[in-house]
């Protein structure tokens, strides 16, 4: 089994030399497995290694337990380990998400946290940060048959991929079968989560309960889904690249932040590149592709194929409007403007880093004590730090509002945000659009532009929050 994980890696480019590999282990069997496979590889393939075990306090007693056999399993062969516990049903409650995907947000969030401590070693030895999951083919099957449940496209159909950017999964070459057995010859014990058993879970009912009834149908009823997942995903790729040209040659962005898209050639083009296209072209205005659904493509297809004069309403805020020729979306931004529209960024009880994600991009931010730091401030458009302990309301990611103002010198000399924006000449479009993070009415930073005096980094700051906003891409 190593060999056959082994050349699956090689032919993914997935690791190479240099490289620092961060290992989400739960104690599981998979990611035990791949914990174990890896452990083999890193000297023959000269990379490094360590474990990032998470923590989720659903299943008390028994989730601590876990953690002690990955933080074990670790230490036995010398490799660094770090544990982080989150509140997942207080937080996807706050949040308005499943505990599943709270979960998951939360897991990539601590692995790429651990990736940011072992970069500086990686960049040293020529090499990159990798993160390791452990899905496997079985976990791919899955994914596609709730893919199709929910209604997916073809970019559904070509499921969980072996390589998205820093992240890797060397075992979607294997099945949840072989893996028991490599951990069986080995004799290398694992933990058994009770929840994979609870059936309130959507993919749970998918592995315990579908996916048996179709191997009774055909016994490599998996392993026949994951070749129409390879398919797939080579379809999806090449209609992407197309759809990309297509977009590049009808849609034009004017100055005020409106897409305009010219109709006229376009129905030329293949029903499927169509409806591609029109996606990448609502991604565009929405700042988001999740919730975008075939309906929102069909809708927009018939406004495209409508009479002149005609409007829709699309998820995120996007009023789409057809007019001689073309269609006009203005964007989700230009509908955020309004006093009542308010992002609240509260950490949970313990937590130093936490994101928010909004239609316009991703939120991250840390709090970081100043003397474990170089103390060197980020010169960086989008990443600035404040000092903490200076803040004395709930923070909001927010748009503006009447009285607003920040500080403009170390003499504590005020400027209204209405002044700001005229001495800049801001549009008047754009000045209800700029995203602001407020304490209060004060504004603490502009965001793409400057931050208040006031709140700015000193000799005596103890705390920093380090504020992230990463804009969301097609």
């Amino acid at each position: 089994m190593i060999k056959k994980v082994t050349a699956f890696m090689q032919r993914r480019h997935m690791v190479q030399a240099g490289d620092h590999i961060c290992i989400g282990v739960s104690g599981g069997a998979d990611s035990v497995c791949l914990f174990r496979i890896l452990e083999c590889l890193r000297q023959p393939m000269g990379f490094t290694m360590s474990v990032v075990h998470v923590e989720h306090g659903i299943r008390g007693e028994e989730s601590l337990e876990d953690m002690h056999f990955v933080n074990q399993l670790a230490k036995r062969y010398d490799v660094p380990f770090t544990a982080c516990s989150y509140p997942v049903e207080r937080m996807a409650k706050t949040r308005g998400l499943s505990v599943e995907e709270m979960g998951r947000q939360l897991r990539y969030q601590a692995f790429a946290s651990e990736g940011r401590r072992f970069q500086k070693e990686a960049d040293k030895r020529g090499g990159s940060v990798k993160i390791a999951v452990a899905h496997h083919a079985d976990d791919n099957a899955e994914t596609v048959l709730f893919h199709l449940c929910r209604g997916s496209g073809v970019d559904g159909l070509a499921g969980i991929r072996p390589v998205r950017g820093n992240i890797i999964r060397p075992l979607l070459c294997v099945g949840r079968e072989e893996i028991e057995c490599f951990l069986q010859e080995i004799a290398q014990s694992y933990r058994t989560d009770a929840t994979n058993a609870d059936l309130v879970y959507s993919r749970n009912r998918i592995r315990n309960r579908i996916l048996p009834e179709l191997e009774r149908i055909n016994a490599r009823a998996a392993a026949h889904i994951n070749a129409v997942s390879e398919d797939a995903a080579e379809v999806a790729e090449y209609l992407q690249n197309q759809a990309e040209q297509i977009l590049k040659k009808h849609m034009f962005r004017a100055d005020s932040g409106q897409i305009r898209f010219e109709i006229a050639g376009f129905f030329e083009y293949p029903s499927i590149l169509q409806r591609r296209v029109l996606l990448g072209l609502l991604t565009q205005a929405s700042g988001s592709k999740k919730d975008l659904t075939r309906e929102h493509i069909n809708a927009l297809l018939d406004l495209a194929k409508g009479r002149t004069g005609r409007r829709v309403s699309l998820p995120y805020g996007v009023l789409v409007e057809k007019t001689y020729g073309t269609l006009q979306l203005d964007s989700a931004d230009s509908h955020i403007g309004t006093p009542s529209v308010a992002i609240p960024l509260d950490f949970s009880a313990g937590e130093t880093e936490s994101f928010w994600q909004t239609p316009m991009g991703r939120i991250c931010c840390r709090i970081l004590e100043m003397e474990k730091i170089d103390g060197k401030i980020p010169k960086n458009q989008y990443t600035k730090w404040f000092d903490y302990d200076k803040i004395k309301n709930r923070l909001y990611l927010r748009t503006r509002k009447s009285g607003d103002y920040f500080i403009i010198d170390a003499n504590g000399h005020r400027q209204k945000l209405k002044n700001y924006w005229i001495n800049e000449k801001a549009p008047k479009d754009r000045r209800d659009r700029i995203l602001l993070l407020a304490d209060g009415s004060h504004i603490l930073w502009i965001i793409g532009y400057r931050i208040s005096e006031h709140y700015k980094v000193a000799r005596d700051t103890k705390r920093i929050l380090e504020v992230q906003f990463m804009e969301e891409k097609a």
